[in-house]
């Protein structure tokens, strides 16, 4: 039924640019512990992963990134102060009227928020009309280039890619013709060597590309200009000359809980929208005077609203129910599309409880190969075709 086969990706560069995001006082995680997780999601075994990371403290962090990709998210979420005489104004619009002077935007991202990545894929659409047409992600594998040639992420893609709503955001970004640019120094390195390897990697490829315009997508604090701190983005500058305009993405509310969420690591009840500012439907920029309002060394600051973290729900498509036979323990229900091979990124995949006959995912209508991940394996249930209009209970899965 499958019709793609991808290269065995070099996963080791990947998982040690994320080590390094890891606080220094933690100790290093056991070798073996990093071989299984890592062999896992090598083989596009995010369940299986995040149990072979178990609870220990220093895997915390790293469980909680993996924890995204199967659609529980729970970071700690905290609305931003009011400021006097501020407006709020569409970030996407603002974005790109800032861009349009510029041959470089990089954009941030928390590791363990998905709605930072649904704005990745639509400023892509928004800024792919001003010339932009290629992608520089973190921790994209060295092979990213061609395991992306036929438009399907997958699990030679990279680790963060591994998201549903990243790999949506890669599809579209296909489906517009962009260039994937990989820029994670190759092999061990420590922060001074991955900073400057990131930001020459950036700039050999703009010297090979003269003209084109390029969006780097990247963690943190990667994008800040300040040259005593050293990060990719002062770097970058230093070397090309080009200042590029950096957007971190900044306040952002909880998401809301999931059907079957079961509340682990809660910090709590998410934030009323009345303790926020501003609430709106699509993330916004906030602005005193005609001006952002951001802090030292980055250009813009872009904020998620209850509204809007909702709204991201729906990037991956309508809610679907799906007829699901109970099992004994929790397994990960997936969707991949219908010819895609177990290799390839699920179009949207969710944590179903022990004991459930029913499981929510996000589909756009179309025909899905339906597949449940548990402890030792990933065993395909059958197929599911989504109507534009869907009013049935659970749509049912027809047998292999």
């Amino acid at each position: 039924m499958t019709i793609r086969r991808s290269p065995r990706r070099r996963f080791a560069g990947c998982v040690g640019a994320v080590a390094l995001g890891l606080s220094a006082a933690e100790p290093a995680m056991a070798s073996d512990a990093a071989a299984e997780w890592s062999s896992r999601l090598e083989q596009n075994r995010p369940w299986q992963a995040l149990n072979a990371l178990g609870d220990a403290p220093e895997r915390a962090q790293i469980a909680a990134q993996i924890s995204v990709f199967l659609g529980r998210e729970r970071p700690a979420c905290t609305a931003p102060r009011a400021v006097d005489g501020a407006e709020y104004r569409d970030a996407l619009e603002v974005v790109v009227r800032a861009a349009r002077d510029t041959r470089v935007v990089m954009l941030n991202e928390s590791h363990v928020r998905r709605a930072h990545r649904v704005f990745l894929g639509r400023l892509i659409e928004a800024l792919h009309p001003l010339g932009f047409d290629a992608l520089a992600a973190e921790t994209f594998a060295p092979q990213a280039p061609t395991s992306l040639e036929d438009g399907v992420p997958d699990a030679a893609t990279g680790f963060y890619t591994a998201d549903p709503a990243f790999a949506a955001a890669l599809r579209r970004a296909h489906a517009l013709d962009w260039t994937f640019v990989p820029y994670e120094p190759e092999g061990p390195a420590d922060r001074e060597a991955r900073e400057s390897g990131q930001a020459e990697a950036l700039a050999r490829w703009l010297d090979a590309h003269p003209g084109r315009r390029l969006l780097v997508y990247a963690g943190g604090s990667h994008i800040s200009k300040d040259p005593e701190a050293g990060w990719m983005a002062a770097r970058f500058a230093a070397r090309t000359g080009i200042v590029p305009l950096t957007v971190a993405q900044g306040a952002t509310a909880c998401a809301p809980r999931t059907e079957h969420d079961p509340g682990e690591n809660d910090p709590g009840e998410a934030e009323p929208a009345s303790v926020w500012p501003v609430d709106a439907a699509a993330p916004v920029v906030a602005m005193r005077d005609g001006a952002p309002l951001a802090p030292a060394h980055v250009d813009l600051v872009v904020m998620h609203p209850p509204a809007a973290v909702a709204a991201a729900e729906d990037a991956l498509g309508a809610p679907v129910s799906l007829c699901v036979p109970p099992r004994a323990d929790a397994t990960l229900l997936r969707a991949f599309a219908e010819r895609e091979d177990d290799r390839a990124i699920a179009h949207d995949q969710i944590v179903v409880p022990a004991g459930v006959e029913t499981a929510r995912l996000r589909l756009a209508p179309g025909r899905y190969r339906i597949a449940r991940e548990d402890a030792a394996a990933l065993d395909t249930l059958g197929h599911v075709s989504v109507p534009a209009e869907n009013s049935a209970s659970c749509l049912r899965i027809e047998a292999r």
